[in-house]
């Protein structure tokens, strides 16, 4: 139930009619109301969840900002609501609650922020967006003023909130190649031209000061997507991959069928103490015996010598982290989309913005833990780069001895941490995960670099060899990631692999 005064301010902001949205004449300081509201909010986000479940930006926020966007005091203060409301649920509680009542607190920001996102999914929202933000950019740096340097901001960071939105795999139950809400919203994007406002933002060198955002964007962008997908994505498919397809079309057949058979064989009319006994040949039981089975034979697959003892529990500092990457693959249209956005990224971008983001890092400019941002774009990029027609001068920037040893600084830095902040050890070997990828995408850059048929680019190669020292860090790292440190396994597939 909302709240009377919450209730009172939002109907004075104004009404749908139809597409037409009608305002009060006291709707800019209604807007402001609701900012002040957001303040005072309580630890269970009280008005965040209140203001969810009147859905204020889908009724009356988006249509504010799409059909009065000319009214550019309601315009500054809508999309400053909204850059509030959207931010992620983590950032409002700090961490995933333990207690149970504020963890469903927790959940009922998480689907507001959900039905968010599919609002935002729409050409004519981003169109407003991206206009207002071409508006701004067009103005030289003497004639903008500081409103304006703070509306850019606010854009790109309502951008990155609605993108970081997490996907509800329950409710969209999307198979490969189905567009999902993500993809509807990459695709609005993409028709209203901000993709190649993102790009402009990281190539113009009047603009570097809004490269941690573009950077963080653009990898929120790509977060369902692999390199090799979208290497592949126009391409004619080979007899090899239809081949495999039509293989892991019949496998999956042929389990559903006996998936079918099971249930049939489980709806037996006699009482399941007639089942019968059985004796399994070369299992043996605490004797010399060999074991006997009093069930259905039906359920023989699941058998274990556990069966029926107590779950042993394992703490929770020693247990594996749970893989969060999920990868599937997007419509055709968003990948070829997202393909030429790579091409063209590489061309014209990566080289200024991974520089300008890691003179930030080195100098301490960025916040906590944004360096999570630059490992994934430098193993994410490189490894496209590597499939699609390698080039060295693309990725030219990132292939130095110092980036060599700002991961192995980090990598160093992230295994330390786990080793004393027990409790968020699998935030760090996440991190981890993340610098072993990008250390593992660099020497796989390195042997790309050596099979080349430029001499310079061998030469390159060869002196980026003898500087670090690969094995022994590799090996110390192994050795001591393995055994010292608690055993979390998403990141042993990269380091092993490197090994």
């Amino acid at each position: 139930i909302m709240n009377c005064e919450l209730l009172a301010t939002c109907s004075a902001l104004g009404y749908l009619e139809g597409d037409t949205y009608h305002r009060e004449p006291d709707c800019l300081e209604s807007v402001k109301d609701l900012i002040r509201y957001l303040r005072h909010e309580d630890d269970t986000r009280d008005i965040r969840q209140q203001l969810g479940a009147g859905q204020i930006i889908q009724n009356d926020l988006l249509p504010i900002i799409s059909q009065h966007s000319q009214d550019k005091a309601l315009f500054d203060a809508c999309i400053r609501l909204m850059v509030n409301l959207t931010q992620p649920a983590l950032l409002c509680f700090g961490k995933v609650p333990d207690d149970p009542t504020v963890r469903h607190h927790f959940l009922q920001v998480v689907s507001y922020l959900q039905a968010y996102k599919e609002a935002f999914a729409n050409e004519k929202v981003f169109g407003v967006l991206s206009e207002t933000l071409y508006n701004l950019l067009q103005l030289d740096w003497e004639q903008r003023q500081e409103e304006d340097n703070l509306l850019i901001e606010r854009i790109l960071l309502l951008v990155r909130n609605v993108l970081h939105v997490p996907a509800d795999p329950h409710e969209e139950k999307n198979v490969d190649d189905d567009a999902s809400v993500h993809d509807k919203l990459l695709w609005a994007m993409h028709m209203s031209g901000l993709d190649d406002l993102i790009k402009f933002l990281a190539s113009a060198p009047s603009e570097q000061q809004w490269s941690m955002h573009v950077l963080e964007v653009t990898s929120l962008m790509f977060r369902d997507q692999t390199p090799e997908l979208l290497v592949s994505a126009g391409q004619t498919r080979s007899a090899q991959e239809k081949q495999r397809d039509a293989q892991e079309l019949e496998v999956l057949r042929q389990k559903e069928q006996a998936e079918k058979r099971s249930r049939t064989l489980q709806r037996g009319t006699r009482h399941s103490r007639f089942g019968g006994s059985y004796v399994v040949q070369g299992l043996k039981s605490i004797g010399e015996k060999d074991v006997i089975y009093h069930r259905g034979l039906h359920n023989f697959k699941n058998y274990t010598h556990d069966l029926g003892k107590a779950v042993r529990r394992v703490p929770k500092r020693k247990q594996q982290a749970k893989d969060t990457e999920g990868k599937r693959r997007s419509a055709l249209n968003v990948r070829l989309f997202l393909r030429k956005f790579c091409v063209d990224f590489l061309e014209n971008c990566y080289n200024r913005l991974m520089y300008l983001v890691k003179e930030g890092l080195v100098r301490e400019q960025a916040q906590q833990h944004d360096e999570t941002y630059y490992l994934w774009a430098l193993s994410f990029f490189m490894a496209f780069n590597r499939g699609n027609g390698f080039r060295a001068d693309l990725v030219s920037e990132t292939m130095s001895i110092r980036t060599f040893h700002f991961i192995e600084r980090n990598i160093t830095n992230y295994y330390e941490m786990m080793l004393t902040d027990r409790k968020e050890a699998t935030s760090w070997s996440r991190r981890m995960h993340l610098a072993l990828k990008a250390y593992q995408e660099l020497l796989l850059t390195v042997n790309e670099m050596d099979r080349s048929h430029d001499e310079n680019i061998k030469q390159s190669a060869n002196v980026i060899k003898s500087k670090n020292s690969l094995v022994f860090f590799l090996s110390f790292c192994f050795i001591s990631f393995f055994w010292a440190g608690p055993r979390k396994c998403c990141w042993l597939k990269p380091l092993v692999s490197t090994l």
